[in-house]
């Protein structure tokens, strides 16, 4: 169900209000369903980079990485024109990715040392 712009006369009547609001909740917990896998996927990654960063004599955190994530992630927020709070609130749950990254990363060299 694509989100529609809000229209009051939509929900005047309660049953359609009803269906409304679980028909929501539903498309919600799919995506909270989906958002847990992709979590999940991203973070599987962190063995792989690792190595290849331990290969490529590299530190964990990369500066310059790190800066062109936040730069494309910030150019996505406006190029589907977010506002200021969704913008932010996205930058801090990459903020929260990249952390876990990091974490996973130094888990796997503290468990191969």
């Amino acid at each position: 169900m694509e989100h529609q712009s809000l229209n009051k006369e939509r929900f005047k009547d309660l049953e359609n209000s009803k269906k409304i609001l679980e028909d929501s909740r539903r498309e919600i917990d799919q995506i909270d369903s989906e958002l847990i896998d992709l979590i999940q996927k991203r973070t599987s990654l962190a063995k792989d980079i690792v190595m290849a960063k331990i290969a490529l004599d590299m530190d964990i955190y990369d500066e310059s990485r790190e800066k062109l994530i936040y730069e494309k992630i910030i150019k996505i927020a406006n190029d589907k024109d977010l506002n200021e709070n969704t913008r932010n609130s996205i930058i801090e749950i990459v903020n929260i990715l990249t952390s876990l990254s990091k974490s996973e990363q130094k888990k796997i060299i503290d468990k191969n040392l």
